[in-house]
């Protein structure tokens, strides 16, 4: 699914592709990052953006305030999780997990027409089994 961005001029600026959850298949999405690898300190979120859809059509919407606020971790840098404060913590989430965290924890960009955000390995607050929660 396509979900089109404007910019300041209200202008369409790209097209990112949103996740239908009832389709969702984690090995099929973690396909789409095995050529990228993540900052050794930060991990890669996957945005979860649902398709905005009235009845059997997809139409343009606003996001809500609580858009962009979950995803799945698609990469892990090789340095996460490593140190003197993580060995109480351990590792907490893991590949393929869905977390909630702060929409000013990182930066937000797209990689191959997916929302993506990149955030320090401390940064996600929750962990969700279902990102339709959030909200």
């Amino acid at each position: 699914f396509l979900k089109r961005s404007k910019n300041m001029m209200g202008l369409f600026e790209r097209e990112e592709i949103a996740i239908n959850y009832d389709d969702f298949n984690i090995n099929e999405e973690l396909k789409l990052f095995k050529d990228c690898k993540s900052h050794p300190t930060k991990i890669l979120i996957r945005l979860y953006i649902k398709p905005n859809k009235v009845g059997s059509l997809y139409v343009p919407n606003s996001k809500s305030v609580y858009e962009e606020m979950v995803g799945y971790v698609a990469k892990m840098g090789h340095c996460a999780f490593t140190g003197e404060r993580y060995k109480e913590w351990g590792e907490w989430y893991k590949i393929g997990d869905w977390v909630a965290f702060p929409r000013h924890a990182g930066i937000r960009y797209t990689y191959k027409n997916l929302p993506v955000f990149s955030i320090m390995d401390d940064s996600p607050l929750l962990v969700v089994s279902d990102p339709r929660d959030v909200k």
